[in-house]
């Protein structure tokens, strides 16, 4: 009876309160594992820290993690994946164990194609293109965490796992990379920091994960699409061959039978599996996550190296390759990985100001990213570009843009802004003038755009301060228009503006 009720409660709830409730209650039962798997060693404070840290795949640590159990290791390595699954894969997991087929629901599978797949319409999706988007996700995460972890293991220096056995440091830096967790169970990635391969294979993974599964599956329907022209092309040329031996011989050799019978059926199979395959996002949106991440990466790559090639305790004494690798790699980890080959508490200021910049702006929507999201910033972009010239809609390479995407970027923008204004305050007062500022205000950025890093303040926190931190992490991973929603009770995804007349942007 108990569990009849609870399945009750939990099926009256917003999507939005469920999203919120599966978070919270993964972090609580993950703390819990973690204080136990510790044995005391880990007060339950730090526990908890470290718990929302993982599930909100932020990166920041009160403690070394060379010196946890390996069974705490692996349980941060299962948070890590749950986390980095993203909102609505995590839903759909809890909702699963709780309600046993909330997949089924219409409302459900509305709420999933409106927020995963930005081609959708309002009516809700069948179910089991519900179940496809989301094992595409799943596919895509495990896939490229795999071939990370390999590469790793077969390319990076010996010794750099430490006292960790070569494959287990492979996969969770991999897993922890692509996700954007930032986590290293030796602590930092220094002893990488002069094998420029390795970086650029963790960078690859961080920017796979932070450009948002809609782009990737995108990127994987073109694939599928370009490798079924060539196996129509191995098809016809299999078939040319057999006609000239028949017209020869009268005879066709059954081996060319083979080519022509196994490209039609790869062809089918592709193209059925490419039908079916949804939650892409569209062309626009691709481009302006594109565009705009390598011109943030540019920009950070750019700012780095120019300010931290002469300093001595940072780039100094490096070679030409090993700067731009390293310049790379933490232009890459600003915006949401957090890794990190140096001590960040030598930088310069003007640097630490990138960082926080990039920081802040994020990744793209439905990654493992954090961040307001690019797609916000470009939006806002473009519509202070719009108030010089307001008789125009606000466009993006020629296209009008969805005033619903608008109003949404602006709300985010504002309701991050403010909420970060008040917890710095907080914040403040709290550490009672032990620190500077910038170095508060950049874990407060750190934190909620679930990036990992640290001005060296996250292991000098007292235990009030801990729990602000985790509360933002939880913010800056659910989004804060989600929590707002959750509050406010909206039932769904909310449409703001008059009328969607232009291309969806997902944002925030």
């Amino acid at each position: 009876m108990p569990l009849a009720r609870l399945k009750r409660f939990f099926r009256t709830l917003s999507f939005a309160r469920l999203v919120c409730l599966g978070f919270f209650a993964a972090i609580l039962i993950g703390s819990i594992a973690l204080y136990v798997s510790e044995e005391g060693e880990l007060s339950y404070v730090d526990s908890l820290y470290l718990s929302s840290s993982s599930i909100c795949v932020t990166g920041l640590s009160p403690v070394p993690l060379s010196g946890l159990n390996p069974s705490t290791q692996w349980i941060m390595l299962f948070l890590i994946q749950l986390g980095g699954l993203g909102i609505i894969s995590f839903t759909v997991i809890v909702g699963f164990l709780i309600t046993q087929g909330i997949s089924r629901n219409a409302r459900f599978n509305a709420f999933v194609g409106a927020a995963i797949d930005t081609q959708a319409e309002t009516e809700s999706l069948a179910t089991n293109e519900v179940n496809r988007m989301l094992l595409s996700i799943i596919n895509i995460s495990f896939s490229i965490e795999i071939l990370g972890a390999i590469g790793l293991y077969l390319h990076m220096p010996d010794g750099v796992e430490g006292g960790n056995t070569r494959w287990f440091f492979s996969l969770f830096t991999a897993i922890s990379s692509f996700n954007n967790a930032g986590f290293s169970i030796t602590d930092d990635l220094s002893a990488l920091r002069l094998d420029p391969f390795s970086l650029y294979i963790v960078s690859g993974l961080v920017i796979f994960g932070g450009i948002g599964f809609p782009v990737i599956i995108l990127l994987e329907k073109f694939l599928l699409t370009v490798f079924v022209r060539i196996v129509y092309r191995i098809e016809v040329m299999a078939e040319t061959l057999m006609m000239e031996k028949a017209l020869k011989t009268g005879n066709v050799p059954r081996l060319l039978l083979l080519p022509a019978q196994f490209s039609a059926f790869l062809e089918n199979r592709i193209g059925d599996y490419n039908k079916h395959l949804r939650g892409e996002t569209t062309r626009i949106q691709s481009k302006v996550l594109v565009y705009g991440s390598f011109a943030l990466l540019l920009f950070g790559f750019v700012g780095i190296y120019f300010l931290e090639r002469s300093n001595p305790h940072t780039f100094h004494g490096m070679s030409f390759v090993d700067k731009i690798s390293n310049a790379f790699f933490m232009s890459v980890c600003s915006r949401t990985a957090g890794f990190s080959t140096m001590d960040l508490g030598h930088l310069n200021d003007a640097t630490v100001i990138i960082i926080t910049v990039l920081m802040f702006i994020g990744g793209g929507p439905q990654g493992t990213a954090g961040g307001i999201k690019i797609t916000t910033f470009v939006l806002l972009l473009a519509y202070l570009k719009n108030v010089i010239q307001p008789s125009k809609p606000v466009m993006l390479f020629g296209e009008i843009v969805s005033k619903n995407s608008v109003a949404v970027a602006i709300r985010v923008y504002f309701l991050a802004t403010i909420a970060l204004a008040f917890v710095f305050i907080f914040l403040g007062i709290l550490d009672q003038n032990q620190h500077s500022l910038h170095v508060i205000f950049f874990e407060l950025i750190s934190a909620f755009s679930t990036v990992g890093f640290s001005l060296n303040l996250t292991s000098q926190l007292g235990d009030i301060e801990k729990l602000f931190y985790a509360a933002v992490m939880y913010v800056g991973r659910v989004g804060i228009f989600t929590v707002l929603i959750a509050a406010t009770g909206h039932s769904g995804v909310p449409k703001m503006g008059t009328v969607d007349d232009g291309v969806k942007i997902q944002v925030g």
